[in-house]
């Protein structure tokens, strides 16, 4: 309520506080919806919560069990298998296949290569042997 009593905001400026409040959350929802949209915050996010998640994990095997047997971490993973499904697999990448085709391919051309410089070391080999004869 107002001072004057008549229920109206008070102003502050000019601009009342209910437009100052809607201004504010709409300049905050406006850079929330930027920084959801935006890739890199979004891993920096993913990895700074994954970073979180291994420290609260370690601080918890490092508690002991209510037993007094072992440190607690077969408990502690029973309860979480119990409670918690399974992941989902990750969804195939569609280049995934030709990744692999090009990765058996390199392999391939490795081998053919430490052939060649093996059959180029022997032929040295031989020919310094020829020489000292």
């Amino acid at each position: 309520m107002s001072e004057s009593g008549t229920g109206d905001p008070p102003k502050l400026g000019g601009a009342s506080l209910h437009e100052l409040a809607r201004d504010w959350i709409t300049l905050w929802q406006s850079e929330l919806s930027g920084l959801a949209a935006d890739r890199e915050a979004a891993e920096t996010w993913q990895a700074m919560v994954a970073l979180w998640a291994g420290a609260a994990g370690a601080m918890l095997n490092g508690i002991p069990s209510a037993s007094g047997q072992g440190d607690g971490a077969d408990r502690r993973a029973g309860a979480a298998a119990a409670s918690r499904p399974s992941p989902a697999a990750a969804a195939p990448y569609p280049r995934d296949a030709e990744i692999e085709r090009l990765v058996g391919r390199v392999a391939e051309l490795e081998q053919r290569l430490a052939l060649l410089e093996r059959a180029e070391l022997e032929r040295r080999g031989d020919r310094g042997r020829r020489r000292r004869a």
